[in-house]
């Protein structure tokens, strides 16, 4: 069961899979077998049936997920032949065709002289030259002048002088052009010699003992993610390895490091910028058995490997571990489960854990590793901005430290809330807000390209300054990337300042020239968005400053406490490890609760608090929370609806709602929700599917999400 087929009927054809025996099909209906094996264990198939369950997902979908675009481009049809009489062993079945004939091919198959038999093929070049890359000595002395894919190439070396040149560029996921580039330099040597490459010594290991279950827990820099390396070196010799990451942008530095310490690795990467040739490989090497660790994003949950014997989540709180598009699913609560079927050992690492990991560890579910900061700490500094005097975006103290850091010879980290220049553009005279004409959004000001843009739908118009409604004058509010970075330049011209957000970076790969360009000392200062709070380690930061974060606090969302806390710890982590740093906070709530355990750095604390408060409230870990939604053009009929359902729903369950999702209309859609606190979400979603089929409709339901958004 699990296998790959197609149904063909009057013309007619339909994917699917094999999920359960059945007696019979209709002899118009025709089953093909799209693989000639099966990829799936029945652990995967009874996880897939779990999943569509749990998470209120079509259980075709789901399955989908276990196998790339593309598969079937790189399975081809064989003649084989089972007789000594045919003067051929296999031939591909259109070849076959063309030289015999479908009338021939058909007789061959009812005498048994011939079978049919499916085949992988992938057209890889094979190297032709056994060419090996070597470090030059002295080569360190270059290392300031380095980009960061140089760098890696360096670091990799460094453990493996003498590797494969097409090894190399597999591994790290880099160009010829990058060793070229290192050649010229001096750097490297590339010559054909055949060596095998020195193994590094590693440094004495920390014991663990691990159980099913186990949470890594400590700040950024305790060594949390050298342990998780240590414990994937154990289990080289037992089977195949799993290492889950949240962002695409830290996955290249995670495959460099790990082969730098076990150069014996045979990894195969697994993301969604990978061609779809790349990403049919990978997966392809791994349920081969012929990579031994598998390291991606969530997607690469569903590789089927079948030698599988450890799982590792590296931050597992983070939020892009959460799949809001069909199929919706937690991919860490599908680790979980993944761990279980397959009787191996999980372990999930991160400085703040989801509230649940947390709750399950304190109450023994989980086994705790702690981890204590081994460098230097850092300075916390919260700044009153309703006292303080003000320069534009900044407290001038916040000025005075950024300039301060910069002249010794420190860098900046800034973050901001959101793209863009102003966050709403609003009239002085009548109060009138500017809004996207298919979103509840205001729309903002943007100054590079002096347009009005909406961040939700992505409408834009040009720039006018009289209010439509009255006559008044426009004025732009709130604070972007783009304002920021323009006040730096304006306000410390010494200060060399650029800005990281999605207007300009596009791949998630391109952050990494911008964090070169900080290692390398072209930049001091480096104003961004979410996207620069983690993936990297930067010696230089000495300061990192938050801007505009208020709102987040104060979001309509039962989550907006914790995922606040959770952000800034993640961007306060971006501070040196290697000597004293300073982290500055600007808000105009310094009471709030979330403020305060952050400076004390009791993060136990706010989480016993937050536990507290979801336990009076009925909320996750507690009780499962559901957010069910419907999307319409039609704000009568959607009202009705969603009305209609919550009735049904509400003498079984505790419904909140149904109102109004906060962000309303999107994309010319109006929006309707509602929560339910229920004691298990599956019962629950049964009953909402049975309504949805009474009613005729679809809605979206997301089991325990990290928030309350909907996806655009």
């Amino acid at each position: 069961m699990g296998e790959r087929v197609s149904l063909e009927h009057k013309g007619e054809r339909v994917k699917g899979y094999i999920v359960s025996k059945i007696a019979f099909f209709k002899d118009a209906v025709k089953v093909r077998d799209r693989d000639g094996v099966t990829f799936l264990a029945k652990e995967h198939l009874e996880l897939a049936k779990w999943m569509s369950e749990r998470f209120h997902s079509s259980l075709g979908k789901v399955l989908d997920l276990f196998f790339p675009d593309g598969l079937d481009d790189y399975i081809r049809e064989m003649v084989v032949s089972q007789s000594p009489l045919l003067d051929f062993g296999e031939m591909v079945v259109e070849d076959f065709l063309k030289e015999y004939g479908a009338e021939m091919l058909n007789q061959y198959l009812k005498r048994g002289l011939v079978t049919l038999r499916k085949q992988f093929f992938f057209r890889t070049p094979k190297p032709r030259l056994k060419k090996r890359v070597f470090l030059r000595e002295g080569s360190m002395r270059f290392e300031k002048s380095l980009t960061l894919k140089q760098r890696m190439v360096v670091d990799y070396l460094c453990f493996n002088n003498g590797s494969l040149v097409e090894e190399i560029l597999e591994e790290l996921g880099i160009t010829q052009s990058v060793l070229e580039a290192l050649q010229q330099k001096g750097i490297v040597e590339i010559r054909e010699e055949d060596v095998i490459p020195k193994v590094f010594e590693r440094r004495e290991k920390r014991e663990i003992e691990l159980d099913k279950r186990n949470l890594f827990f400590g700040p950024t820099g305790s060594g949390k993610t050298e342990t998780l390396f240590e414990v994937i070196g154990d289990y080289l010799e037992k089977g195949q390895i799993l290492l889950l990451v949240p962002e695409v942008s830290v996955l290249m530095h995670t495959v460099a490091r790990l082969k730098g310490l076990y150069p014996e690795l045979k990894v195969a990467i697994y993301h969604s910028y990978l061609t779809k040739t790349r990403k049919v490989l990978e997966w392809y090497r791994v349920v081969s058995g012929e990579a031994n660790v598998l390291i991606g994003t969530r997607s690469a949950l569903f590789v089927p490997a079948k030698k599988l014997k450890l799982i590792l989540v590296d931050e597992e709180h983070d939020e892009s571990f959460y799949q809001f598009s069909e199929p919706s699913y937690d991919a860490v609560e599908v680790a979980k489960k993944l761990a279980t079927l397959l009787d191996v050992s999980i372990i999930l690492s991160s400085a703040s854990p989801s509230l649940t990991t947390y709750f399950e560890a304190r109450d023994g579910k989980i086994k705790l590793f702690k981890f204590e900061k081994k460098w230097a700490d850092t300075t916390f500094e919260i700044v009153d901005m309703r006292k303080e005097e003000r320069t534009g975006s900044f407290a001038r103290r916040t000025l005075f430290e950024i300039e301060e850091t910069v002249r010794r010879g420190k860098k900046v980290l800034i973050f901001v809330r959101r793209k863009g220049f102003w966050g709403r553009v609003q009239c002085e005279t009548c109060g009138y807000v500017l809004l996207c004409p298919n979103c509840d959004v205001a729309l903002s000001y943007h100054f590079d390209t002096d347009t009005f843009k909406c961040h939700q739908c992505g409408f834009e118009e040009e720039v006018f300054d009289i209010c439509p409604k009255c006559g008044g004058i426009l004025k732009g509010h709130g604070t972007g990337t783009e304002k920021v970075e323009r006040e730096l330049m304006s306000y410390l011209p010494g200060v060399r300042v650029k800005r990281i957000d999605r207007e300009v970076v596009e791949d998630p790969m391109e952050v990494e020239d911008y964090v070169d360009d900080l290692l390398k000392g072209k930049i001091d200062a480096l104003v961004g968005t979410k996207m620069i709070t983690k993936g990297f380690n930067i010696p230089e930061i000495g300061l990192v400053c938050v801007l505009d974060v208020d709102a987040l606090l104060f979001a309509p969302d039962f989550s907006a406490t914790l995922r606040t806390f959770q952000l800034l710890l993640q961007v306060f982590g971006r501070t040196s490890r290697s000597f004293p740093g300073k982290a500055i906070l600007q808000t105009f709530h310094p009471e709030e609760r979330v403020y305060r355990k952050l400076v004390e750095g009791d993060v136990e604390g706010f989480y016993e608090e937050e536990l507290e408060r979801r336990k009076i409230l009925g909320y996750p870990p507690f009780r499962d929370l559901v957010h069910v939604a419907i999307r319409t053009r039609d704000l009568a009929f959607g009202r009705q609806i969603i009305q209609k359902i919550a009735d049904s729903l509400s003498g079984r369950y505790e419904i909140l709602g149904p109102v109004e999702h906060h962000l309303f209309k999107l994309k010319g859609e109006y929006r309707y929700h509602f929560i339910a606190k229920v004691e298990k979400a599956e019962e629950f979603l049964r009953d909402l599917k049975e309504i949805e089929r009474v009613l005729g409709i679809e809605t979206t339901a997301y089991v325990n999400p990290p928030s309350l958004d909907l996806p655009s």
